[in-house]
């Protein structure tokens, strides 16, 4: 396989020779073998690092959905932007934002910072291709030195042609995590860096907004786009250091709490580029701000926080408290320089009631309690409450129960209140978006799962059919419920089923298909004494029509429309995915029946999902 995005190329033997490196400290004591050992690895995510706790996080050897390895991506191309057609809980972290980008499939995050602690080397090598020289490489490698020091690398690096004309895309992302804690366990740290770099073309859609049964088998690179020669570069550095110390050198006998002190720095650069060399010809953007030749629009973004905490730990059972502040500095280029701040406080509390230590334990209550409070500054006034909570009916056999729920107040991004550009300029005033959530769920462990949630949002931003910001200075209300079945009958005959209802009070602001409901029929086996086990079946998805969202390619956002609806069309895959112990593979052919039941497969006007396509993918575990 070859990677290549403009004069750069690296083949795939060069990007897993990185991998076999660093191995190479092991390589003396090296056996090979496989694990199967449910605590070899043990893992939490970043957050407050002292207060988490690491579980069981063995590695999925499952091959029930490996064909689904790459996410859908609704404007038609793996690496292009993309919009988000399922209501999320949650919510970024309070404070000054810059821009939210419609990237989260082929971005690293702060949610993909993982810390680990593992029994022994471990490295899972991912190699993916397919058509219209789609190829991808997924390098996972995680490493603990003697119970003190922990390393793990996440490396993502993909690029995709895509079936219409200009719509190469790359990534190349990457997340590095370590945590150290000496001998006396009275000093440690945590530390990641998060890079990200995506580019891609830019077409604006093609002319044709509807595919007929004539200009459907025709060659999609000879379709005229709506741009010619335009494209993106995205770029993300984050970095950050969080030691901490032992305030005393033995816990109160009595209450057997331990004492902290934990700083915590970070710093994110962000640069965003826009390039349209043809823009007078495609006349596809009617506003000309700064330059009637071209467009080479650049917005530079960088944030630099400090905190300074106090944590008291009752060791892993028990209750955890901590309260910290936290100063945020804020500077933004785009024509010109801008710098905010801001002020913070925050709490978190933590109660569980089993002793995270004890391998034993399968019943037990978490829950989690969070506030952030913006005191001063460009963003003073805005909060958040947050808890979750969730009981362990049955911790071996995953069966839980879940409830989450939070409040928030916060200004709007920055994006929505000024913005400058060769095509886009305005200066708002938008008053802060405040919203109320809470999720709840049940998984039974036994193929079963369920889970709803509502959304109270006021004073929502949206951009109108103008692709300028505008706020609804009304109340949004915002339901959905998700549930879930897999069995397998008669030990061969394997039945798969997922369904997402989603209902909103405001359609026609906020635009999600109302039903999403996804099928998979399969046959399971094994062969040669179970050390070769198969799976053959298909999968539909078919998503209920709706009004969509268009898409601008100089800001990178979605706005309102009302000509196109989506089609309810079916997508039909046909897979086989095998696994040999550590190695698995998979054989797809995407969108199966694409010309037969129909041809305008879009989410998005002008911008239409793939031909059918053959995709195919191994992936490799190293223990050793």
């Amino acid at each position: 396989m070859y990677f290549q995005f403009g004069n750069k190329g690296y083949t795939t033997k060069q990007l897993l020779f990185l991998a076999c490196i660093l191995m190479l400290a092991n390589i003396g004591h090296a056996q090979v073998f496989y694990s199967t050992n449910p605590s070899y690895i043990q893992s939490k995510t970043e957050g407050n690092n002292l207060s988490t706790i690491y579980k069981n996080n063995y590695p999925d050897t499952s091959i029930l959905n490996y064909h689904q390895t790459m996410p859908v991506n609704f404007m038609g191309n793996i690496g292009l932007p993309s919009p988000n057609l399922l209501m999320q809980y949650g919510s970024d972290k309070i404070g000054f934002r810059f821009f939210d980008l419609p990237y989260k499939n082929d971005l690293f995050s702060e949610k993909n910072v993982v810390y680990t602690v593992s029994k022994g080397p471990y490295a899972s090598l991912n190699g993916l291709t397919g058509s219209k020289e789609f190829q991808a490489a997924k390098i996972v490698y995680t490493q603990s030195f003697a119970n003190r020091l922990s390393v793990s690398l996440n490396f993502d690096r993909l690029t995709s042609k895509g079936f219409y004309l200009r719509q190469l895309s790359f990534a190349s992302n990457f997340v590095l995590s370590s945590h150290y804690q000496n001998k006396k366990n009275n000093f440690g740290f945590y530390t990641y860096i998060i890079n990200n770099g995506n580019r891609n073309q830019e077409n604006g859609g093609i002319k044709d907004v509807v595919l007929n049964d004539s200009t459907a088998i025709l060659n999609k690179q000879l379709m005229a786009v709506k741009i010619s020669n335009a494209s993106h570069d995205n770029r993300q550095t984050k970095l950050m250091f969080n030691p901490w110390v032992k305030l005393f050198t033995k816990h109160d006998s009595a209450n057997k709490f331990n004492h902290y002190l934990q700083l915590k720095s970070q710093i994110d650069f962000n640069a965003f580029k826009y390039k349209d060399l043809n823009f007078v010809r495609d006349n596809y953007y009617h506003v000309i701000n700064y330059d009637s030749l071209k467009t080479n629009d650049s917005s530079n973004f960088r944030q630099i926080e400090n905190s300074l905490a106090y944590t008291m730990q009752q060791k892993t059972k028990g209750a955890n408290f901590t309260l910290g502040y936290k100063n945020q500095i804020n500077k933004v280029w785009q024509k010109h320089d801008s710098s905010f701040v801001n002020q913070m406080l925050y709490t978190e509390f933590v109660f569980r009631n089993f002793d995270a230590l004890d391998t034993l334990w399968h019943k037990g209550f978490e829950s989690t309690i969070k506030a952030d409070y913006v005191f001063d500054g460009k963003n003073a006034g805005n909060y958040k409450f947050e808890n979750k909570s969730i009981y362990y009916l049955n911790k071996n056999q995953n069966r839980y129960f879940f409830v989450n729920a939070f409040a928030e107040k916060r200004n709007a991004d920055y994006f929505y209140n000024s913005w400058r550009s060769n095509h886009f300029s305005w200066n708002n005033n938008f008053a802060a978006q405040e919203q109320a959530q809470i999720q709840t769920g049940i998984n039974m462990g036994n193929g079963f799962s369920f889970s709803c949630m509502y959304q109270n949002i006021f004073k929502y931003l949206y951009l109108n059919d103008q692709a300028k910001p505008a706020q609804l200075l009304k109340t949004i209300d915002n339901f959905a419920a998700s549930l879930n079945y897999n069995h397998v009958f008669f030990k061969h005959l394997g039945l798969s089923f997922a369904h997402t209802y989603q209902s909103t009070s405001k359609a026609k602001y906020y635009r999600v298909p109302e039903n999403i409901s996804s099928a998979k029929l399969f046959y399971a086996g094994s062969l040669f004494k179970n050390n070769l086990n198969l799976q053959i079946g298909s999968q539909v998805t078919i998503y209920q029509s709706f009004k969509s969202l268009a898409y601008m390619p100089s800001t990178q956002s979605y706005y309102l429309q009302s000509l196109a609806t989506t089609p309810a069309l079916p997508f039909v895959d046909v897979y086989l995915n095998a696994r040999i112990h550590p190695v698995s593979i998979f054989l797809k052919l995407e969108n199966a029946l694409q010309s037969f039941v129909g041809n305008n497969y879009a989410f998005v006007p002008g911008y239409f999902q793939t031909d059918r396509a053959f995709r195919c993918g191994i992936i490799w575990m190293f223990f050793d």
